[in-house]
């Protein structure tokens, strides 16, 4: 009876005050809703609600070592669940790229051809595994975008490769060093382009506006590395700020791209630089703000540790989920915890361990943890 009459009052609602109420509705629960009648069904799965439904969802962290786990870093609320089955050993998710609840993932471990390519969408559940030309490899860079004047739907593939874990190893010297895969007809081309760079090892790329872009090195330059998937060509976007001993690129509100510096032997300071519009004819990066506070923690302690989680939120806020050890307890070994951070100019305003792990044999994220914006963008391929 209840039930009754909550669906007879919600259908008295004119239908734009419904859709508004359901764009504010986490997507996990629109799922739960499309059965509920055939009006919401057509409105939910429709384009026109996924996409603006998405560009209204909220960031979330996602990390996925032994079990998927999410982060809401507004709630700082944390679920759990079963890592899928695709993604367990031989097939364990070693990093990321994500674009519009799209996570493309690269899994497999550190074997040179032992490497596979999926397309997840973790809202949905869905896992598509993608065939190589040839072969994917750990020498191999992937992005994943769109033609910005067409459907966001046609979705492509970017994979190139720097060779940079090719020796002592035989590989294909005539396979492509730089494809795309066009998820409309599930295939691959081969672009004329040489790879005369390197990708800053901590740099797992960033998806913006359609494009993907890194932090790159050449002739002891470094400098931010773009793919624009319309014309499908490699551009210099601009140099980067002066290197400290760590970079870590993001996207920054939705059109713009924000590089945050901290030296592992200075941890106490960061510096958090900002580019204009990437949509803007010349590209700089201005210095955003600083912290430099002894409370300020190392977001990456050394390199078995995870590269930290993050993005800039509002009012000059550092949004961080990292790893670290933490010693001075009366363990023999320092337990490795799981902290969320959120840090400004006046130093750590929160600080929140949500996981801990005790003794030898932890295997830590290293790569896999990541910014996503749940969707419910159905997968292309």
């Amino acid at each position: 009876m209840d039930s009754s009459k909550r669906s007879w009052s919600l259908s008295t609602l004119p239908p734009e005050l419904i859709e508004e109420i359901l764009y504010r509705a986490p997507p996990e629960s629109l799922i739960r809703a499309k059965p509920t009648c055939k009006e919401w069904y057509s409105l939910i799965t429709s384009k026109r609600f996924i996409y603006n439904h998405l560009d209204r969802s909220r960031k979330r962290f996602v990390r996925t070592v032994g079990t998927v786990q999410i982060l809401d870093p507004v709630t700082r609320t944390r679920s759990e669940t079963p890592l899928p089955k695709e993604f367990q050993r031989p097939y364990g998710v070693r990093t990321m790229v994500h674009c519009d609840g799209l996570l493309l993932c690269m899994c497999g471990y550190f074997n040179y051809r032992n490497t596979n390519l999926a397309l997840w969408n973790p809202v949905l559940k869905k896992i598509t595994w993608m065939k190589p030309s040839t072969c994917f490899t750990t020498s191999d860079y992937y992005g994943i975008g769109y033609e910005i004047k067409k459907s966001r739907y046609e979705y492509k593939i970017l994979r190139f490769t720097d060779h940079r874990y090719d020796h002592n190893v035989t590989y294909d010297e005539d396979g492509p060093e730089v494809e795309v895969y066009e998820c409309k007809t599930n295939s691959w081309r081969t672009l004329d382009t040489e790879v005369d760079w390197q990708v800053d090892l901590s740099c797992k790329g960033a998806a913006v506006m359609g494009n993907m872009y890194w932090v790159a090195s050449k002739d002891d330059e470094q400098y931010i590395l773009g793919f624009d998937f319309s014309v499908e060509r490699f551009k210099d976007v601009c140099f980067c700020p002066p290197p400290a001993f760590n970079n870590y690129l993001a996207c920054f509100d939705g059109d713009s791209l924000s590089l945050l510096q901290q030296d592992e032997e200075e941890p106490w300071h960061i510096v958090v630089w900002l580019t204009n519009k990437l949509a803007d004819v010349d590209v700089l990066f201005t210095k955003y703000f600083s912290v430099s506070r002894s409370d300020v923690p190392a977001l990456l302690d050394h390199t078995d540790m995870a590269n930290p989680v993050y993005f800039i939120g509002k009012h000059k806020r550092i949004i961080a989920w990292c790893e670290r050890e933490v010693f001075g307890g009366d363990d023999e070994i320092p337990p490795t915890c799981i902290i969320f951070n959120e840090i400004d100019e006046g130093g750590v305003r929160t600080q929140l361990e949500t996981e801990r792990h005790c003794g030898y044999g932890y295997f830590g994220t290293f790569f896999c943890g990541y910014v996503y914006v749940p969707s419910l963008v159905p997968l292309p391929v």
